[in-house]
């Protein structure tokens, strides 16, 4: 039999007013009815292990789902499992993935939403705006009371839960967590450059830019695809062939989660596109692009594009996560990756840049003040971010989608890596777990995650970069949500002319000589003076 929860007692309590009941539900400062939630749990509550109550109860949730993922998850082995374990069962509520936004934000402007929003990406825009308005109930009790794996992880890296926490001292969500010594997960791109073509030229692997410039060349003029085909440089995306450079220069130096800003030489934070390093980089590259050596239409390119040309052995240089995991066995496996790259032979090699946050996306998992079990929620979330939910999460079952090895490791079973009815591995994995297709709450750990990021090319490639990684690295900063709007605003503005600046200066549309000025001078009017002193201050409070 289901308890009867607080907000029906609470209900059917004849000395609380209506005034009374909604000051009750949550609140920017957590609510009275969330609060007694936390400080006296409900009786049906184990305070640790499992189950994690005694008699079954139900959380309601708005989940989006990918659709590489199965349509009911209350049928994936692993999802049936922790039912089973933890005693609560789960009302997904999935919503389409490509609809997730919008159907997120019309609930939550209607009233009718779940007690939680589980896997949508909410922005922290929007966890600004509905937590100061008592939407999302804070979380910073319940989780130093009831989260233990979390409330560890953020001990062992207090940035995390700086990251986390929003101007009024809340946190409103949790996060997706890139285990910090999963160092091929946090520095996943990386440049590559194909040995055998190397050795075809006659040449050592790139250290300076003049060389790495130099083998391009020689690439296009040796022509080692044949009939012409050979592109010397390209990637999947528009911009990651200049943001794979940009350790070079020294831009980008707070890693990628931080976007457009990073901190100059004061330490004070910086808006890096209208820097002077930026402008050295956009000659750079620039000039690799009226040589030629870059895919001419790269600004038109895709991942699916750029994986063809990878197949037919045409590229030379890459920018990419593995090329293995991508391009026809027998040639991915000849490209090796490049440390950061020095300006000249007198210069130091520079520190790389492109290092991700191991806090990542801030608003996978959103507590509603419609919550009617916050410490159950709260304890189930959280056993996803120790080892045996992790394993659980990304691996399936013991003795059927997984088995531990020799070694004590784990490894997916052949009727996953070799599937008698020659499914893929996505495909095979599909009955077992539910993270396929990304953006979830959770930690990701190279024990238990098996996507390319754990490839064996992908690790050694990063031994490459990981000696040069920069000190400090920023996650997304969190903003009150008048910061927030007025940012967004700005933000818009600034991002559209720095996109298409870039693509006219290194096609020659505009002359980095002649029209850097002019793009610069565009920023003051759109408002960078604004944007830098909200960030500022976004940045102060991230360091206390």
């Amino acid at each position: 039999m289901r308890p009867i929860s607080r907000r029906t007692a609470l209900a059917s309590a004849a000395t609380l007013t209506a005034t009374g009941l909604l000051a009750s539900c949550g609140g920017a400062g957590g609510g009275t009815d969330t609060d007694e939630q936390v400080e006296n749990p409900d009786e049906n509550i184990n305070a640790e292990g499992m189950p994690i109550v005694k008699e079954p109860i139900t959380l309601t949730m708005m989940t989006r789902r990918s659709p590489n993922t199965a349509e009911d998850w209350n049928n994936v082995a692993s999802m049936k499992l922790m039912q089973e374990q933890s005693n609560i069962e789960i009302d997904w509520g999935h919503i389409p993935w490509e609809q997730a936004s919008e159907k997120r934000n019309l609930a939550l402007a209607s009233g009718d939403y779940p007690e939680i929003i589980h896997r949508t990406a909410m922005n922290s825009v929007d966890i600004a705006k509905y937590g100061e308005q008592g939407t999302l109930v804070r979380l910073n009790d319940a989780i130093d009371t009831y989260m233990p794996n979390l409330t560890a992880i953020l001990a062992e890296n207090p940035d995390f839960r700086a990251g986390l926490t929003f101007p009024d001292g809340n946190i409103y969500s949790l996060p997706t967590i890139y285990d910090p010594e999963f160092q091929s997960l946090n520095m996943q791109q990386k440049l590559w450059i194909r040995q055998d073509w190397l050795d075809e030229v006659d040449m050592d692997a790139p250290e300076t830019l003049d060389e790495f410039e130099a083998c391009l060349e020689a690439f296009q003029q040796a022509d080692p695809a044949g009939g012409g085909k050979t592109i010397p440089f390209t990637t999947g995306s528009e911009t990651l062939w200049i943001d794979i450079l940009r350790s070079s220069f020294g831009v980008g130096n707070r890693g990628t989660a931080a976007g457009q800003i990073d901190a100059d030489e004061g330490g004070r934070v910086r808006f890096w596109p209208a820097s002077e390093q930026y402008r050295e980089l956009i000659a750079y590259v620039s000039r690799l692009y009226s040589k030629k050596l870059v895919q001419q239409d790269v600004f038109g390119t895709d991942s699916a594009t750029f994986n063809n040309l990878g197949k037919e052995g045409l590229l030379g240089a890459a920018a990419t996560q593995a090329p293995s995991a991508f391009f026809t066995k027998g040639v991915g496996e000849n490209y090796v990756s490049l440390a950061p790259m020095k300006k000249t032979d007198a210069d130091e090699v520079p520190a790389w840049t492109m290092v991700g946050s191991g806090l990542q996306s801030i608003g996978q998992w959103v507590v509603t003040d419609k919550i009617e079990h916050l410490v159950e929620s709260c304890r189930w979330m959280d056993y996803f971010y120790g080892d045996e939910g992790a394993r659980l999460f990304f691996m399936g079952i013991e003795g059927e989608s997984y088995e531990q090895t020799g070694d004590g490791e784990y490894d997916f079973t052949e009727k996953i890596t070799d599937n008698p009815d020659g499914l893929t591995v996505d495909e095979a994995l599909r009955p077992y777990v539910t993270y396929l297709g990304g953006s979830y709450p959770g930690i990701v750990k190279e024990a238990y995650f098996k996507g390319t990021e754990s490839s064996a090319q992908a690790r050694k490639g990063t031994e490459a970069v990981a000696p040069y990684k920069i000190d400090e690295v920023w996650p997304v900063f969190t903003f009150t949500a008048e910061e927030a709007a007025e940012l967004s605003a700005i933000t818009v503005d600034l991002t559209k002319l720095v996109s298409e600046s870039r693509a006219k200066f290194i096609t020659g549309e505009m002359s980095v000589d002649n029209d850097w000025e002019k793009y610069v001078s565009q920023f003051q009017q759109i408002g960078i003076d604004r944007y830098l002193e909200i960030q500022q201050a976004a940045y102060d409070r991230f360091k206390g």
